[in-house]
């Protein structure tokens, strides 16, 4: 079975600021990331 998650943005940034955005690649086998979550995501650098 396929580990697909879709992801918000809360976790996307918190990963960052702890610099382990990594984590997002080893741990799903598929992961989606909403248009606007991406949006929000480019609005807060």
């Amino acid at each position: 079975m396929i580990k697909r998650w879709i992801i918000d943005s809360s976790p996307l940034i918190l990963l960052s600021k702890i610099g382990q955005v990594a984590l997002l690649h080893e741990l799903p086998d598929e992961m989606v990331i909403p248009a606007g979550v991406a949006q929000e995501i480019r609005c807060k650098k």
